[in-house]
């Protein structure tokens, strides 16, 4: 050790006796940050193409986001005893961020957003996400060479001229200067043209950080992070906007108190849309005969490969997530007091309502924000009643949350049960989840590689374990007599590969770029099996029955099929059905309708309400108490 000491000094005064060696000393500590904005945007990339087009035609998003590590490393400059450990930081600092934001976009083709951090506290859920990610040699070379260049700054030991008891409370100065560059809007007008970035970005945020690298993108979402009372927004305007939809004296004539299950059903998806490929037998052969004589459809879902919560706030609030910034995690980031929803709704009917997963019921804070929507009780996988049933993947299966359903219903209810069930053995990932005696299911297509093959005989495996509990359920319920209907969807598509492989391969969709999808291409990619049925004749037609439709609307479709008492918010939401059954603004996906300023203003006022009940001042609930 004091041989390394000695060597350092040495080092140290050999480069401080010279002052060309002195000048090139403190060059490379004023090269470090725009060094760190190299690779922290590359190993985002995953290539040198894109670095490249972003330093030479996108240049001023990469200095935006060289100064942005410039303030970092100058902030724990002032507050660190040396400039070696503020090296040291702000390297894992920045490798970190943009490694999160590699690993996300191929695992769920998203990158990483500002609110994700969110999910710091659920790390540990993610490992076995990773087992499948392959850690590429140039990640390993950058990982060293920054090492190396962190050894060679504490050998050429600089230090400020300033004593760092002095230099301590100059730190606040640089991390104000920070905090007011990425959030401020009025900064930010100013700056915005300075660097060439437009403050009215896509929301496409694949786009977004293609064109401006991660450092950028991932500042410019702050923008996003708090969001601006919208126009209108006052007591009169909602009053005078959603008094017409007041429920009437009559509504709920025919209701019959039945027991009421959500079930969302972990990546449930048809993989028969795929061109040229072929199953041994279909996955979904329960699905399809329960569809022959009951209501179903098509729930064109507001995220892919992963986000289920959004789908899910969606289908328990009738709210929009389009509503919120790309990427929203709508219980941990707006839930932070009571709200509407459906489940409320029926709890104020005298329903018990109860969440279940079979996963940690801390994920999303969903521990948290289920009571805060009227939830008697969330349970996750270690709460359960029903015994745990495994299979070779990694997660508790599907059977078992079957008949923890089927435990529920059997349990006394003065009126009736509202059960909300979130499945996870269908989770990613597929490369190699099941043993051999579990992929009952083989898969021939000419144009997939055999890793391709594996994939979609994993998936395959484990959506024919979601089908088989689907038909476990409607089994039970069919042969009881408490009337029951049951609501049964998928929340989004499964990522199978990278770059969107097999999808691209089999020539389903023409492009791995999503803003290159054409309507049919993004209706493919967006869009998942539903599904609702019932052990009674409701004696009422369902509106929708094979349609696409968004997910917030399902359960006004459903409350208008069982004759449910109405509210101002179901009925507003059929009213909004009528208009336009799809509106994903994320996607552009639209509807066909020949009114677009009625759908535009519906759009609106549907946001306005999302705004009103989850931020706003819930000026609805004083038309009539939910």
């Amino acid at each position: 050790m004091n041989a390394f000491r000695e060597m350092k000094e040495e080092i140290s005064e050999f480069f401080n006796g010279n002052l060309a060696l002195k000048t090139f000393k403190w060059l490379a500590l004023f090269v470090f940050p725009f060094y760190i904005a190299v690779i922290s945007n590359y190993l985002s990339y995953g290539n040198t193409d894109q670095l490249v087009t972003l330093i030479t035609t996108n240049t001023g998003s990469f200095v935006y986001g060289a100064i942005l590590v410039w303030l970092v490393f100058l902030f724990l400059s002032a507050i660190m005893p040396s400039l070696s450990v503020a090296t040291v930081i702000t390297s894992l600092i920045f490798i970190i961020l943009s490694l999160v934001d590699y690993f996300k976009f191929v695992i769920l083709k998203t990158h990483f957003l500002p609110w994700d951090i969110y999910l710091a506290q659920n790390a540990s859920s993610f490992t076995e996400f990773l087992g499948s990610i392959e850690i590429t040699q140039s990640v390993w070379e950058i990982v060293i060479s920054t090492l190396f260049y962190c050894i060679f700054i504490y050998l050429l030991s600089p230090s400020v001229p300033i004593k760092w008891k002095y230099r301590g409370p100059l730190s606040p100065i640089f991390l104000i200067t920070l905090v007011l560059f990425v959030t401020n809007s009025g900064i930010r007008q100013i700056y915005g043209p300075v660097f060439g970035i437009s403050l009215e970005e896509t929301t496409d945020q694949t786009e977004l950080y293609a064109e401006h690298g991660f450092l950028t993108a991932f500042a410019l979402n702050f923008g996003s992070l708090n969001l601006g009372e919208p126009q209108n927004y006052n007591k009169g305007y909602i009053h005078h906007a959603f008094e017409k939809y007041l429920p009437k004296e009559s509504s709920g004539a025919s209701f019959q108190s039945p027991d009421i299950v959500v079930v969302l059903s972990e990546a449930y998806w048809d993989p028969s849309v795929l061109n040229g490929v072929t199953f041994s037998a279909d996955p979904l052969v329960n699905f399809r005969g329960i569809a022959e004589t009951n209501p179903s459809g098509r729930m064109v879902s507001p995220t892919f490969g992963g986000g289920t919560v959004r789908p899910e706030f969606e289908i328990l609030t009738g709210m929009s997530t389009s509503a919120l910034p790309p990427g929203n995690i709508p219980y941990q980031q707006y839930v932070k007091g009571e709200i509407f929803s459906f489940p409320r709704i029926y709890k104020n009917l005298g329903y018990d309502a109860i969440g279940i997963h079979t996963y940690q019921k801390t994920f999303y804070d969903r521990n948290k924000s289920y009571p805060l929507m009227g939830f008697d009780d969330f349970l996750g996988e270690y709460d359960l009643h029903a015994e745990h049933h495994w299979n070779s993947g990694p997660y508790i299966t599907d059977e078992t949350i079957a008949e923890e359903i089927i435990y529920q219903l059997e349990q006394p209810h003065d009126v009736g049960v509202f059960v909300m069930a979130i499945t996870m053995e269908n989770h990613s990932m597929y490369h190699d989840k099941y043993d051999e005696e579990d992929r009952v299911i083989k898969v021939q297509g000419d144009t997939l590689t055999p890793q391709q093959i594996l994939t979609l005989e994993n998936y395959a495996a484990g959506v024919r374990n979601s089908d088989l509990a689907l038909k476990e359920i409607y089994d039970f319920v069919m042969n009881r007599e408490k009337p029951t209907v049951v609501l049964w969807y998928g929340d989004h598509l499964p990522t199978l590969g990278d770059d969107f492989d097999p999808y691209t391969s089999t020539g389903t969709i023409n492009s791995s770029t999503a803003v290159e999808w054409t309507e049919d291409e993004k209706y493919t990619m967006f869009s998942t099996p539903y599904l609702i049925f019932t052990n009674y004749d409701t004696g009422r037609e369902y509106l929708a029955d094979k349609e696409y439709v968004s997910p917030y609307l399902l359960p006004a479709l459903m409350a208008d099929y069982i004759d449910a008492p109405q509210c101002v918010q179901t009925n507003f939401l059929l009213d909004l059905y009528k208009t336009c059954p799809v509106i994903s603004k994320y996607y552009n996906l639209y509807t066909p309708t020949g009114d677009e300023d009625r759908r535009e203003k519906m759009r609106e006022l549907h946001e306005l309400m999302t705004y009103d009940m989850l931020i706003g001042k819930n000026y609805i609930s004083d038309l009539k108490k939910y």
